[in-house]
């Protein structure tokens, strides 16, 4: 009986002083003004992101963070049939990210990518590519809100 009652305040101990958050849950708490000093590489996924970046900035903000970034995309034969033919591709998106807070600077990088099969009608393979390069976009600058909500 005691060792039942023991169990149970130890228990009701640890729960209690458990603090669990969500990792994602300072995500939209980012309370900079972002401000995009320059870009380079793919135009679209680069235009992508930059839109994603502006809609979390804190406009009426004093601090700010200060973000120069790269982007790299390669579009890869991922395989071929037997008579040589391509069958499926990998895009690769490599974003590279300088960040400048205050006196402070920091690089980090955001690799993406994604296997797709080839389709008979070109037109339906470039809107699907399109498609392909908006989820990179979203995801690449999730990434860098998440890293700039945790910092």
């Amino acid at each position: 009986m005691l060792k039942k009652i023991f169990f149970i305040i130890l228990s009701l101990n640890l729960l209690s002083n458990c603090d669990y958050k969500p990792v994602y849950s300072n995500q939209n708490k980012v309370d900079y003004k972002i401000v995009i000093t320059s870009f380079s590489g793919d135009k679209d996924i680069n235009n992508l992101i930059a839109t994603n970046i502006k809609r979390n900035s804190k406009e009426g903000s004093d601090q700010i963070v200060e973000i120069v970034f790269n982007t790299e995309y390669t579009k890869n034969v991922l395989a071929k049939n037997s008579a040589g033919s391509i069958t499926d591709y990998q895009i690769d998106v490599v974003t590279k990210f300088i960040i400048k807070k205050e006196n402070n600077s920091e690089n980090f990088s955001v690799n993406e990518n994604f296997n797709f099969q080839k389709m008979a009608d070109k037109y339906e393979e470039k809107n699907y590519e399109r498609n392909i390069k908006k989820n990179l976009a979203n995801s690449i600058s999730q990434k860098l809100i998440l890293r700039l909500a945790v910092n």
